[in-house]
């Protein structure tokens, strides 16, 4: 592995931390909040990224989150350039909605309405519990 294909994950970790980081506990806007960032898809060149999010809501909230993130893009920029220092050039950001999350929530609601399906529903016997091998045949 070379040295600049070892280089993208690590700034892309620290990228990630930095921006968790700041939409988390730098910004004031109520639109953000209970935002997680998810991933960063930086471009080889690092002069792009994509930033994933995820959060609990309505679609209007995600629209709203989706819309704060792209307001405050610049700031956040300027916020990693004092912090990252091991990059000349700061990733033009673009955020995204990750629906990976809402997507396993939803499948983790219905395996647990199953569950409780079963749990609920009368257990019936089968036509071979009634039957015991001991049975003599014939009978």
């Amino acid at each position: 592995m070379t040295a600049k294909s070892r280089r993208l994950p690590m700034v892309s970790r620290e990228l990630l931390r930095e921006i968790a980081t700041i939409v988390n506990f730098g910004m004031q806007d109520p639109r953000m909040k209970m935002i997680t960032v998810t991933k960063i898809d930086p471009a080889p060149d690092l002069k792009s990224a994509k930033v994933y999010f995820s959060l609990i809501g309505t679609e209007k909230d995600r629209a709203d989150a989706l819309r704060a993130l792209q307001d405050a893009r610049n700031w956040i920029r300027g916020e990693l350039r004092r912090r990252v220092k091991s990059l000349r050039y700061i990733p033009e950001l673009t955020f995204r909605f990750d629906a990976s999350i809402e997507g396993s929530v939803r499948i983790s609601k219905l395996i647990d309405q199953v569950a409780k399906e079963i749990q609920e529903s009368p257990v019936k016997p089968s036509a071979e519990e009634g039957v015991s091998d001991d049975a003599p045949e014939g009978g």
